[in-house]
């Protein structure tokens, strides 16, 4: 097939790769030092339990004005959510009917972006669980590395005539893939993406760190309660993604006593995506699309998320360079403050 994959991501990096070990015409739309590196390195090297091989001539573009003029059977766009709406506008400049576009990106919000770009029909909705990462090397992924860990897939929306194709496509690229109803598969991965990210973001610790701490494991357990309890005002049936035993994670937030859920609670092996962005020195923050989904939603049924509006606020703040990382940095007290001051 002709697939195009847009976003400079390691996702985006293990795609391009096992597109090109199946013969696939792939080109991956990245910035310049994505390409230079790739280039320099002959190539986009994959290590997985299932893979250990480098894949050479890996057609790479860093011109959407290139990218956006050819034919395609389908787009993936695996770039970070916040990056959704400049991609979108540089494709409508050339591609006033798009093929199907797979969105393969974290949070709620991107799909109905593509959708109000180019209608009802027009995207395949994905859900991820997979854990997919690059090594960090001067706050830049060095994406002609890819790292899988074996665990987690994806989720499928089942309501596109093109989405058992593509989910063929990546079972092929050792990839397990469901297929269900689509919005459903999508808030339950934002339950399971909100898990140790937003809290450990801030206060820059590790997962461990904070589900030791009771103070900040406080935060990180009501901050997934008010959460669930928006996804269920919106009547989402919760489905299990690969890996991803969500609707236990549901049953043990809302049965087990909050003192002993540290040591029990299932929990994402994903490292926290927003503390990566944080690091990189982001202008711009998922949390929006995380976080940030909670409240909107809460806001739009009448109800409070006072503690998810105070973390996508916090990170959007300090990404935009509006308060200060270091205020939050390994201090508890400061992030216990907000949440105080919010409501929470």
């Amino acid at each position: 097939m002709r697939l195009l994959i847009c976003g400079a991501t390691p996702l985006g990096a293990y795609l391009a790769a096992h597109f090109r070990f199946l013969n696939q015409q792939a080109v991956w739309l990245v910035d310049a030092q994505t390409a230079d590196a790739v280039t320099r390195a002959g190539g986009i090297e994959v290590r997985s339990p299932s893979v250990h091989r480098r894949a050479t001539d890996v057609r790479v573009t860093t011109s959407p004005d290139e990218a956006f003029a050819a034919e395609y059977d389908a787009i993936f766009f695996v770039m970070q959510a916040y990056q959704t709406a400049s991609a979108l506008s540089q494709m409508r400049r050339h591609l006033k009917a798009a093929p199907p576009i797979v969105a393969l990106q974290r949070g709620v919000g991107g799909a109905e972006q593509i959708e109000s770009a180019y209608g009802v029909g027009s995207v395949i909705r994905g859900a991820l669980s997979a854990v997919i990462s690059s090594p960090i090397v001067n706050k830049q992924w060095a994406l002609e590395n890819v790292v899988q860990m074996g665990v987690g897939g994806v989720g499928l929306a089942d309501d596109h005539p093109f989405s058992r194709e593509i989910a063929a496509l990546l079972w092929a690229a050792y990839l397990p893939v469901m297929l269900d109803n689509g919005r459903d598969l999508q808030w339950s991965a934002l339950l399971w993406q909100l898990q140790a990210n937003a809290v450990p973001a801030l206060v820059d610790l590790s997962a461990d760190d904070v589900y030791n701490s009771p103070s900040l494991f406080a935060i990180e357990h009501r901050q997934l309660l008010e959460a669930l309890g928006i996804v269920q005002a919106l009547k989402v049936r919760l489905i299990d993604l690969p890996d991803a035993p969500i609707n236990l994670l549901t049953t043990q937030l809302q049965t087990l006593p909050a003192a002993l859920l540290p040591s029990r609670m299932v929990r994402t092996p994903a490292p926290p995506s927003l503390r990566v962005e944080l690091e990189f020195g982001a202008a711009n923050s998922e949390a929006a699309y995380l976080n940030g989904a909670i409240a909107i939603q809460a806001n739009d049924l009448k109800l409070r998320a006072p503690i998810n509006h105070a973390l996508a606020l916090a990170l959007q703040d300090i990404a935009e360079r509006r308060a200060l990382w270091s205020q939050f940095q390994r201090s508890p007290r400061m992030l216990e403050a907000l949440i105080g001051a919010a409501g929470g």
